[in-house]
């Protein structure tokens, strides 16, 4: 008995979609770090403010969790718009698809990556610019952008121990 080629195309696409975990309007979750290396509402005694990398106050809200279903669908926009607000205010240097292609850790594209995530972290409110978390809130992902590697010694930067 042979299968109609559509039932074939579904199971194989169903297949494909579940091997590549998708979550919030596409975003590939294998290509974001575990952890940004800081989490949130580490209060620094006596202060307002939570701790971020090198101990430097942060709001305690940030940063959002790498799986956290909100980041994930600004940042699924932001890499399907090409930008946050405007093109000529916040660019995403990185496609979707491109963000999305986990065969490719070439050094530029996990750079870019790391970028764009940084933007939108950095307007995290995605209504007013500026306004969301600062770098050190992501010490992986600012590690990240300077030299292209996912992971790797992550000691000795933010508050995850």
């Amino acid at each position: 008995m042979q299968l109609p080629t559509a039932l074939v195309a579904l199971f194989a696409a169903t297949a494909s979609s579940a091997a590549t975990p998708r979550q919030a309007g596409g975003v590939n979750q294998a290509v974001i770090p575990a952890s940004f290396g800081v989490t949130a509402g580490d209060k620094i005694p006596g202060q307002e403010n939570c701790r971020g990398a090198n101990d430097k106050p942060i709001p305690c809200h940030c940063p959002p969790a790498p799986d956290s279903p909100d980041f994930l669908q600004k940042l699924a926009k932001a890499l399907a718009d090409g930008f946050i607000f405007s093109p000529a205010q916040v660019a995403i240097p990185i496609s979707l698809d491109r963000f999305n292609d986990a065969a490719d850790a070439s050094v530029e594209t996990q750079k870019l990556r790391a970028t764009a995530m940084i933007q939108v972290m950095q307007n995290l409110n995605m209504t007013t610019q500026g306004v969301g978390c600062p770098g050190v809130a992501v010490p992986v992902l600012s590690k990240m952008q300077q030299t292209g590697v996912v992971g790797g010694d992550t000691s000795g930067i933010g508050n995850v121990g």
